[in-house]
């Protein structure tokens, strides 16, 4: 029985150290610490190596003065009648959509994009995280 608890005891203090390590080293991440990205969020190093369908959700004035290459302009009171289109433009060559808005506390871009996913359930659709100063 002796030899029983020493065991135990061994086993216990074996997974406790190697728990420490773990925590310590930074191996796994701490269970109370925040994800570094939301879900659907992505960096602009990320999405730059993507092949993507760009959608800024800005103003039409902001659009005019700067964009990103090839990115289609959905200002947010005109998402509705731009579906269509956005939705021929998916069918036609499949890549994912990144949406992205003024800035890291615009919420625009998370609202566009949780319409297009709900809109079209099989595309790949990320906002960006930190909006247009990324």
């Amino acid at each position: 029985m002796r030899s029983l608890w020493k065991e135990f005891f061994w086993l216990f203090a074996v997974t406790l150290a190697g728990i420490s390590y773990g925590l310590i080293s930074g191996m796994s991440p701490r269970p109370w610490a925040e994800p570094e990205l939301p879900a659907g969020a992505i960096h602009f190093s990320d999405a730059a190596a993507m092949p993507a369908i760009w959608l800024d959700a800005r103003t039409e004035s902001a659009f005019s003065e700067s964009h990103l290459p090839e990115a289609i302009s959905i200002p947010s009171g005109d998402w509705e009648s731009q579906l269509p289109t956005l939705m021929e433009l998916w069918l036609e060559h499949p890549r994912p959509f990144i949406v992205y808005c003024d800035s890291q506390t615009c919420d625009t871009s998370q609202r566009v994009a949780q319409q297009l996913r709900e809109a079209l359930p099989d595309a790949e659709v990320y906002y960006l995280k930190g909006g247009w100063p990324q």
